[in-house]
């Protein structure tokens, strides 16, 4: 029997990290990347028996499924604390708010992919006949999965998935493979179909390998580069699509907006999960005088507390990697040379694990604001308009469209500026905590994204549209060969009656 090398045996595993130590807290076996079509196939085949069963039967294992998850919530919140690097408490909400996306769909799924019956209405002038509208599985969906919110962001996407009566090939990411493994487990705990629910593990050569196997629609949830690559694939073959991308979300303040409390709602609307969270708060438009926000926000930034989560009391955990903290720091010298002012943070904290200092800037060009698009990582860009209209137009400049909010005690004048923000989310005196309103689609526009997750019209992704329209057999059809003058004077006379010809 050939050995294996201490080599070889290390480029067959992933190796899970804690952030805030950088110790090794697990490895995972990678999925070779030539095994992911044949699974995909696998899929296909345990599909085709699971969308014939009825909407009782996938709520029962799907309601097991997140049994499996709130049984082992504590678990959880620690796996998510020592892999990703968040608090207790902010993890133990996001197993809250998984389980809160699932019952939704467990309970009223069925609701939003009942059948209807459409009328012909007044076109049964014409005899054209009424129809029935369905919702058909598309056969395998292949997900492509984020490692900020590891449970949030895919257990409710699965389990949409799959009550839609869809199989699932599913990658966790590299940064989160232990995470994807106690999914997988709960998915196990099921009792799926054999294959139904595929996880398959390991870098982007296994992503890849996934975007190219034979799915019916393709979900990616991460970063606007690696997005474009996977829609630009999968378009090749005109596999439909559903992206869920960055942001560099907006929140506008107006005059009337109350300093204490808005403050503190927006430090922990763009500070929690060290501000790696898509819907955090990144820019912040002051209508009026932006520099006594800047200090009070960088005032209470400094007050928070940032450390291990698994050793003490903090607020901020680290960032996922050496790569994102060092690639974030770049950033922030960027802006800085383009003219922002530090107000707070900006500097990488030293000793073991990822942390870096919760960060205000000051700025008042573009520039300084460009170059941070799409960064991930503990800050805050504060600038001054002299209208909530200007503010608006620069809120609405940058191509990124996920959330944005209006802070304000005008009713009448915060829904107007609202009303006109360029997002797919928008919230008026807060950020981010609707985004987990179980029943609401979540996504974006512009670059951010297209398509949505949770709610009726993410459920609805994973499902198309099939008209069905029958006649009695034998029945009289008016549009038969030969044509007759009869035809020509009916449709004259539609023509005048419904149309004003």
């Amino acid at each position: 029997m050939a050995m294996t090398s201490e080599s070889e045996a290390s480029t067959q595993v992933l190796a899970a990290r804690n952030p805030a130590t950088g110790e090794v807290i697990g490895t995972v076996r990678k999925t070779l990347r030539e095994d992911v079509a044949g699974l995909v196939q696998r899929a296909r085949q345990a599909q085709v028996v699971w969308s014939q069963t009825s909407f009782r039967d996938r709520s029962a294992a799907l309601d097991r499924f997140k049994l499996a998850i709130a049984r082992d919530a504590e678990g959880w919140a620690r796996a998510v604390r020592d892999e990703i690097g968040k608090p207790f408490g902010e993890a133990l909400a996001e197993v809250v708010s998984t389980l809160d996306a699932m019952r939704w769909t467990i309970r009223k799924g069925h609701q939003a992919l009942r059948g209807t019956s459409i009328g012909p209405g007044h076109q049964l002038a014409l005899l054209v006949p009424g129809a029935r509208q369905i919702w058909r599985p598309y056969g395998v969906v292949g997900m492509i999965g984020t490692w900020n919110y590891p449970l949030f962001l895919n257990a409710p996407t699965i389990t949409q998935a799959v009550f839609a009566g869809n199989g699932v090939v599913w990658k966790p990411s590299e940064h989160a493979p232990l995470l994807g493994q106690k999914l997988d487990e709960a998915i196990a705990a099921a009792g799926f179909p054999d294959g139904l629910v595929v996880t398959v593990q390991g870098e982007g050569d296994v992503g890849q390998a996934l975007v190219e196997s034979p799915i019916d629609k393709g979900l990616f949830t991460g970063g606007i580069q690696n997005g474009r690559h996977v829609l630009t694939e999968l378009a090749k073959r005109g596999i439909p699509a559903i992206a869920e991308l960055s942001g560099f979300d907006a929140a506008i303040v107006l005059p009337d907006a109350p300093r204490e409390s808005a403050v503190n709602a927006l430090l922990w609307a763009g500070f929690v999960g060290v501000g790696q969270t898509c819907v955090a708060v990144k820019r912040v438009y002051v209508v009026g005088d932006p520099l006594p926000w800047a200090e009070a926000l960088g005032s209470r930034a400094k007050e928070l507390r940032v450390g291990n989560p698994a050793s003490e009391p903090v607020d901020i955990g680290p960032l996922i990697s050496e790569m994102a903290r060092s690639r974030f720091d770049q950033t922030v010298r960027r802006s800085e040379a383009a003219g922002a002012r530090l107000v707070t943070g900006g500097r990488a904290l030293p000793g073991h694990g990822w942390f870096y200092a919760p960060t205000v800037l000051l700025a008042d060009n573009d520039e300084a604001e460009s170059v941070l698009e799409g960064c991930f990582g503990p800050l805050m860009i504060v600038r001054g308009f002299a209208t909530a209209d200007e503010a608006l137009a620069a809120a609405n400049r940058s191509q990124y469209a996920l959330a944005a909010s209006v802070w304000g005690r005008d009713r009448h004048e915060v829904n107007r500026v609202a009303s006109r923000l360029d997002a797919g989310m928008v919230t008026i005196n807060d950020a981010v905590t609707p985004s987990a309103l179980a029943s609401a689609p979540f996504g974006g526009a512009k670059a951010s994204g297209f398509g949505r997750t949770r709610g009726v019209l993410g459920l609805r992704e994973f499902v198309y549209s099939q008209t069905v329209q029958s006649r009695s057999p034998g029945g009289f059809r008016p549009h038969l060969f030969p044509y007759s003058d009869r035809i020509i004077k009916l449709l004259k006379t539609y023509v005048k009656w419904f149309h004003g010809g």
